[in-house]
């Protein structure tokens, strides 16, 4: 029997077909964000029936927790996952309410079990293939897909822990507004996208100093036009392989900043930079590398996230530090796939766009390893 249902709670919800469960599941994705959604789509989509997919939080629930005035810079065309094109809005790119909203209507449409707010505590080999804890019980599957993503986990530099208490700290991930930082003014530390988008928003009420670690290089919004995705899918760079040349050389630029509000603002003095990297703290001042201090009575911490890998007890799966072993997404380990990392495959794999793809990519070799099961 078939059936839809949602149960509230403090147990976790399920969204699409309930069945009796089986003993032994053919799939389980682990993470219910873009890359898993994706996944499963293409799964269910080739006749793989007996999927189940978990997540520690809600569908769509990562986009609510960030900073409320978060705009993807992404058009909404790029913003889509396989066979469900992102909706028409009154701005050319959504928002992160938007972004939550379309994955769980996403969601629904799945014909899989979908089970939120159930963390996965311990993956382990099974004489079927894999067994995961559970809050609500083991669940056991033939074909694990990790797609938890890279941003798991905030990374705080160890200066962080030797400023003094009086000094205000929040990463990227835990602001929501300016007030949430105290007056005075706010040393935002990191180069990228994030960091330059809050220290913009920053500017209105605070005086502002970016520490990166080196100069910014922008790219403007929209070309004649047209927004810059177009051009860097019609050039080849979106799609590029991430082992091409073109791959190479965007990597070893660093990111680049979309938009040219940080830089209008950095120009007419509204906002200092400064390049470097933080080495260190004492008290309430931060030491560069290069032996300079700033005194602070703020940090926004924009450094980036890492990989939370602890639960994954397989041997083989991770490296000595702790990162994913694969070979483009197929782990060394037969039944072990990997989707959602940064360069997985291509330059775009790691963001909506690239989703699709990598997600043809590993259903193939799932159906593969179900059909000599």
């Amino acid at each position: 029997m078939t059936a839809e249902r949602r149960r509230g709670g403090s147990g976790h919800g399920i969204i699409g077909r309930v069945t009796t469960p089986p003993s032994v599941h053919d799939v389980l994705v682990v993470g219910a964000g873009q890359a898993g959604l994706g996944t499963a789509w293409w799964l269910t989509r080739t006749g793989v029936r007996d999927v189940v997919v978990v997540d520690a939080a809600e569908v769509g629930g990562s986009w609510l927790r960030r900073w409320e005035s978060l705009q993807l810079f992404t058009p909404r065309r790029f913003s889509s996952l396989p066979g469900v094109p992102f909706p028409d809005g009154p701005t050319p790119t959504p928002d992160r309410v938007e972004m939550a909203e379309y994955l769980h209507g996403y969601a629904r449409r799945l014909d899989v079990e979908l089970r939120t707010r159930t963390p996965v505590t311990r993956l382990t080999p099974d004489p079927v293939g894999f067994r995961a804890e559970t809050p609500d019980g083991p669940v056991r599957a033939r074909q694990v897909v990790l797609a938890t993503g890279p941003f798991a986990r905030p990374r705080v530099p160890p200066a962080g822990a030797q400023l003094a208490g009086s000094v205000a700290q929040l990463h990227s991930a835990d602001y929501c507004r300016p007030t949430d930082l105290p007056e005075g003014p706010v040393l935002v530390v990191g180069g990228g996208n994030s960091a330059a988008q809050l220290a913009v928003e920053l500017a209105a009420t605070h005086p502002v100093t970016v520490v990166a670690p080196r100069e910014p290089r922008f790219l403007p919004e929209r070309v004649l036009g047209v927004s810059v995705y177009w051009w860097l899918l019609l050039s080849g760079v979106l799609n590029a392989g991430a082992d091409s040349r073109v791959a190479r050389g965007v990597r070893r630029r660093g990111d680049a900043i979309i938009g040219r509000d940080l830089a209008r603002l950095r120009d007419d003095g509204t906002i200092r930079w400064l390049t470097g990297r933080v080495a260190g703290a004492e008290g309430d001042r931060v030491r560069l590398d290069d032996g300079r201090t700033e005194q602070v009575s703020a940090v926004l911490w924009c450094t980036g996230f890492e990989p939370d890998t602890g639960w994954i007890d397989v041997p083989g799966a991770l490296d000595a530090e702790g990162a994913p072993r694969h070979d483009r997404g197929a782990s060394p380990v037969p039944g072990l796939h990997w989707m959602g990392l940064p360069w997985q495959t291509r330059v775009n794999s790691s963001i909506i766009d690239g989703v699709d793809r990598d997600a043809r990519r590993t259903t193939r070799r799932i159906r593969r390893g179900l059909g000599r099961a």
